[in-house]
């Protein structure tokens, strides 16, 4: 799979396309796939010129409400998370694998091979200096691995010259706190290399 996302389909240092012509090419190919022809999709917000970008997995109802990811309890989390680091949603650039509502569960190895382009090349346009990977999707997606978050989780992962960093997603620290101590550890380490770079 790493090989099709990877084929030239978009270059990190010199893209070709913008935000809108990702997202109307995505919504474009996604009317011919019965699974995606009529779900209501929930794309990115934030600063395209953002050092860090968030992606997560996929949006939730209060997402789809404001049309706009990272919304609810969730987003609260994710706010107080960036603000530890001295980042706020004004300078982060914020979106997710999965463009639609999702539990997971439903989630098929072809959904996540049509996204997961779609993520390289709005990735490509903003350039991070870091990718903030939250849980188990986008962290098989990017990382193109079938390890658990928690085995990959707090060490930087460099992928055509963009550093990933997976930790756990903040819905999930909502139904386990326990896990906000490792949180907080992995995001230091973005907050120190953000400081070196």
């Amino acid at each position: 799979m790493q090989n099709d996302l990877f084929n030239g389909s978009w270059e990190l240092n010199a893209p070709h396309e913008t935000l809108s012509e990702i997202k109307a090419e995505m919504i474009d190919k996604a009317k011919s796939i019965p699974e995606l022809a009529n779900r209501f999709f929930v794309f990115s917000q934030g600063d395209v010129n953002a050092t860090i970008a968030v992606v997560g997995e996929s949006p939730g109802p209060p997402d789809a409400a404001a049309e706009k990811p990272f919304q609810g309890p969730t987003g609260d989390l994710l706010n107080r998370i960036l603000a530890s680091i001295g980042l706020n949603r004004a300078n982060t650039y914020l979106t997710n694998i999965v463009k639609y509502i999702s539990a997971g569960d439903e989630i098929t190895p072809e959904l996540m091979k049509f996204f997961t382009p779609f993520v390289w090349r709005e990735l490509a346009v903003v350039k991070p200096k870091v990718v903030l990977l939250l849980g188990n999707t986008p962290t098989k997606s990017l990382l193109n691995t079938k390890q658990p978050i928690s085995k990959v989780r707090g060490e930087f992962h460099e992928i055509n010259g963009l550093m990933l960093m997976p930790t756990f997603n903040p819905a999930y620290l909502l139904r386990d706190p326990t896990k906000k101590r490792e949180v907080w550890e992995d995001v230091k380490r973005v907050r120190d290399f953000l400081k070196e770079t």
